[in-house]
């Protein structure tokens, strides 16, 4: 290419990037309901469980017979807000000052889940609700509370909505159905960097959750 032509072309694109185009704005998201059986298909789509909705009254009878189902689940360990939902059970509650290892030998870990996303099928668990980090990692099973009125549409309300209530997004762990990877083959495992299975189990919204209806 020769001198003067090398010189043409710079100065057309000098030209051309001269100009201020405005940034059009955020993308829309797309319509997508926030609705339970969404939420469900979704996660059922990438290995997870939907369990629900279910009376608040029935939260407990559900999460135990979910454990019956999975047959000798071995130490059961809900976060301090979980059980609380769920009152007396066969589950232990997760002391303030646990060290992470003592966490190594849970079968199940049950933690209170914050938001629920249709779209994909993620639920917001935040440290300040379920603080013991290594618990939903070092567990074999993990059961997500959550409430039918926690569904939203897509990850735009989502954020939006932690930061209404005050949430972090640096203080949140996005989970979507058990632990797994295609690393090795293409090949999809289970379990492979956490649990090897994981349930949402959604109760609330119901009309005998709201007397007076």
């Amino acid at each position: 290419m020769s001198g003067g032509a090398r010189s043409s072309i710079l100065a057309r694109v000098r030209r051309a990037a001269s100009g201020r185009t405005p940034h059009p704005g955020p993308h829309p998201p797309p319509p997508i309901p926030g609705s339970f059986a969404l939420f469900a298909a979704t996660l059922t789509s990438v290995g997870g469980e939907a369990h629900g909705p279910v009376a608040a009254a029935q939260l407990a009878d559900s999460v135990a017979a979910l454990l019956e189902a999975w047959g000798e689940p071995g130490r059961v360990v809900a976060e301090p807000e979980a059980a609380a939902l769920l009152g007396a059970g066969r589950w232990e509650i997760a002391a303030d000052d646990a060290a992470p290892a003592s966490f190594a030998d849970v079968g199940v870990a049950i933690l209170p889940g914050s938001i629920g996303v249709a779209e994909n099928g993620a639920v917001a668990v935040e440290y300040a609700r379920a603080p013991h980090r290594a618990l939903h990692f070092l567990c074999q099973r993990l059961v997500l509370l959550l409430p039918r009125s926690a569904i939203v549409p897509d990850l735009h309300t989502a954020f939006a909505r932690l930061a209404e209530s005050g949430g972090s997004a640096g203080d949140v762990t996005w989970v979507s159905g058990p632990s797994k990877t295609a690393d090795i083959e293409q090949a999809l495992v289970y379990g492979a960097h956490g649990p090897l299975a994981a349930a949402v189990v959604t109760f609330g919204g119901l009309r005998e959750d709201q007397p007076g209806e």
